[in-house]
């Protein structure tokens, strides 16, 4: 499960009213880990590639990597103003050797709790993008048939280290068509 002073940081940054919400596949590791998964973590080892890439894509902004998550308190806050929230498929950390199938199963597994919890958060316009292959496979049919308005129509890559480029090829025009100006 993600450890409780994460979801503690998260929840700081939680809009009044959640209008995009951004799903992906599991919460970060320990906070001493040198994940790339610490979206609300500031100052965790790690390079954290989805929050950089979130920043990057949503607002244009030329900064550096090293920059944005420098000024992540900012930046963070800055998403809670614009009604962004990030959210995860499943409770448990993953370790990287978990196969592609052993994801799918725990996002299969979990969906369930993911459909309350989405509920929990969503307002009638709240637009859900989700992230990564395993996300899109398994999520995006049950979200649409419980009701939610999941906005991509095709996967929305994880920016990890090589899907970086396709993640800001994808991200934006997909939210600008469904209404996002930054």
């Amino acid at each position: 499960m993600a450890t409780p002073d994460y979801e503690q940081q998260r929840e700081q940054y939680k809009p009044t009213a959640v209008k995009w919400l951004f799903v992906s596949e599991s919460p970060p590791p320990a906070a001493d880990s040198p994940s790339s998964r610490h979206f609300y973590r500031i100052g965790p080892p790690g390079t954290d590639w989805l929050f950089i890439n979130v920043i990057k894509a949503l607002y244009g902004t030329e900064d550096e990597s090293a920059q944005i998550k420098a000024d992540k308190d900012k930046w963070l806050q800055r998403l809670r103003a614009d009604g962004v929230y990030q959210i995860e498929a499943i409770p448990t950390s993953m370790p990287h050797e978990a196969t592609k199938p052993e994801r799918q199963a725990f996002i299969e597994k979990n969906l369930p709790k993911l459909v309350e919890q989405v509920k929990s958060l969503a307002i009638a316009d709240t637009k859900l993008i989700l992230i990564k292959s395993n996300v899109f496979d398994i999520a995006a049919k049950p979200l649409r048939d419980a009701g939610f308005n999941v906005i991509n129509e095709q996967l929305i890559d994880y920016p990890g280290r090589f899907s970086q480029k396709a993640f800001q090829a994808k991200l934006p025009p997909l939210m600008a068509a469904h209404g996002w100006s930054s």
